[in-house]
C-alpha cells in the first residue's frame, strides 16, 4: 500500500516515484535522501514532524490546501498532486459543488449563478470589462461563502484535512479569520502564455472532459483572460502567492515550497492556536458548548 507507515513519507518530497523507489531499496533511505538534494530531506523531516505531532495529539491544526485558478492553468492536476503527496483521501472541486449549489440558489434572485462564468456579466448590463468582472465577483460570492463554510466546519472545527481546487477563489469574500488561519493555504494559479492555454484547452477532450467542450472554452477565452488578471491582482493585495504554470514541474515545486512553509510553522504552533468566531458559531448551531 501507498500510504503503509513511512513509506508514504517519501511521497511529500516532489520526488518521482522512480527516484522514491530507488531511495526505498536502498538500506539508509535517508541517506539516499539527502543525496537526492538538500530541499527534498527538509521537505521529509518537515513532514515526518507534523506527522509525529498529529499523531501523538500535541498538534491538531489539519493543513487546507486551496488551488485556484481559472480552466487550464493546471489546477486539478496540481490539486491531485498535493494530495497525493499529503496523504488527503477529501478533493473538493468547484465545478461539481457549484452544480449541486444550483439546486438550492434561487434563480430568480442570483440568475448570474445560473449560467456559466463567462456570460455571468449579461446580467449587469453591456459587455465591458467592468461587467464581466462584475459578474465573475457576483457568482463567486456564493461559491465562496459556502467553501468558507466548509473549511470551518471540516477543517478548522474538526481538524480534517481538505485539498480544494477551484476558478471562483476571491480572498476578498473571506472571513479574515479564516483567511489568516494558519491551516488555511491559499494558492493562485496563473498561465501567462494564451497559446499555452489554448493547447491545454485542446486536450482537456482527451484527458478530462470526454464529452468535448472545448470549443466553447475557446470561445470565452477572452472573458476568462480578465478573471484572470483581476484574480490575480486580489491575490497579491492580499499577499496570497501567485504561481506562473507555464513552466509545470516549476510549478508544481514551487506549490510545494509554499505548502511545506506552511506546515513549518504549524509544526512550531503545536496547540497554541485561538477558535474562531465562525466556528463558536456552528458549534453553537449543533448545540455544542
Amino acid at each position: 500500500m501507498i500510504y503503509d507507515g513511512k513509506i508514504s513519507l517519501f511521497l511529500a518530497t516532489g520526488l518521482s516515484l522512480k527516484q522514491i523507489g530507488q531511495i526505498l531499496s536502498s538500506k539508509n533511505k535517508e541517506e539516499a535522501l539527502k543525496k537526492k538534494g538538500k530541499k527534498y530531506l527538509e521537505r521529509y523531516f518537515i513532514w515526518k514532524k507534523y506527522k509525529e505531532l498529529t499523531y501523538s495529539q500535541q498538534l491538531k491544526e489539519s493543513i487546507l490546501p486551496i488551488i485556484a485558478g481559472l480552466p487550464c492553468t493546471g489546477k486539478t492536476t496540481l490539486a491531485r498532486e498535493v494530495a497525493t503527496a499529503f496523504g488527503i483521501g477529501n478533493v473538493m472541486g468547484g465545478d461539481s459543488f457549484r452544480a449541486a449549489l444550483r439546486e438550492y440558489i434561487s434563480k430568480e434572485k442570483y440568475p448570474e449563478f445560473h449560467t456559466s462564468i463567462y456570460k455571468a456579466w449579461e446580467f449587469f448590463g453591456k459587455e465591458t470589462k467592468e461587467n464581466i468582472v462584475k459578474g465573475f465577483v457576483a457568482q463567486a460570492k456564493i461559491v465562496n461563502q459556502a467553501i468558507e463554510r466548509i473549511v470551518a466546519d471540516r477543517g478548522i472545527r474538526d481538524g480534517e484535512s481538505v485539498v480544494f481546487e477551484y476558478l471562483h477563489f476571491l480572498p476578498s469574500q473571506y472571513n479574515p479569520e479564516i483567511l489568516n488561519h494558519p491551516s488555511f493555504i491559499p494558492v493562485v494559479l496563473r498561465l501567462d502564455s494564451e497559446e499555452e492555454q489554448k493547447r491545454r484547452i485542446s486536450l482537456r477532450d482527451k484527458i478530462t472532459h470526454f464529452k468535448g467542450n472545448s470549443q466553447r472554452f475557446f470561445a470565452a477565452l477572452k472573458y476568462y483572460r480578465l478573471m484572470q488578471a483581476y484574480q490575480c491582482q486580489e491575490a497579491k493585495k492580499f499577499n496570497i502567492p501567485v504561481v506562473a504554470t507555464d513552466n509545470w514541474q516549476r510549478a508544481a515545486d514551487e506549490v510545494l515550497d509554499i505548502i511545506f512553509s506552511r506546515i513549518k510553522e504549524l509544526n512550531k504552533l503545536k496547540d497554541q492556536t485561538k477558535e474562531v468566531k465562525i466556528v463558536k458559531k456552528l458549534k453553537k448551531e449543533r448545540g455544542e458548548k
